[in-house]
């Protein structure tokens, strides 16, 4: 039988009830770059048109930190007068007030870093990461954490992506 060119997506892929399921990271809901082949999981619904509806899940749980109390790490979001529409979006191990006052004492600063959002969470690293990839579009430099975007919806994303983190 050809293959048409076709590669199965691994050996073992394992189905999930929709419970078991429900424990995992959504392949749709992951920015950090994971792919189809790199899922271990996946569910299978009937569609209403007669097709099947599959989802694959990232081998991340959902909930692998509330078991482990309160986070150490924030997501912060700074706004700085001299920089109208523009966000700095990163985290940090110490508070949010520190990092603030830490940016506004560079040189080049004119007016001081606000504090306009902070998102308190486990693995802060993995978790900018995670929001940079997605607000990937709104990014001013490929180098910097600043960012072109609505306060708003700012905090939208990092709220609904920082649920698997706290």
């Amino acid at each position: 039988m050809a293959n048409y060119g076709i590669k199965p997506v691994r050996d073992q892929l394992q189905r999930l009830t929709p419970e078991q399921a429900a424990l995992y990271v959504p392949l749709k809901e992951d920015f950090l770059g994971t792919t189809v082949d790199q899922c271990p999981f996946y569910t299978m619904a009937s569609g209403s048109d007669g097709w099947d509806i599959v989802t694959y899940y990232t081998g991340r749980k959902r909930s692998m930190f509330r078991e482990k109390g309160e986070g150490n790490h924030w997501i912060y979001v700074l706004q700085n007068e001299s920089m109208p529409g523009l966000l700095k979006i990163g985290y940090t191990a110490n508070t949010p007030d520190e990092r603030a006052k830490q940016l506004s004492a560079a040189t080049g600063v004119v007016y001081p870093f606000v504090v306009a959002y902070a998102f308190k969470c486990h693995d802060g690293m993995m978790l900018e990461g995670e929001i940079h990839q997605y607000l990937d579009i709104y990014r001013v430099n490929n180098n910097r954490e600043f960012f072109q975007i609505d306060l708003e919806d700012a905090i939208k994303t990092i709220e609904v992506l920082g649920k698997s983190y706290i």
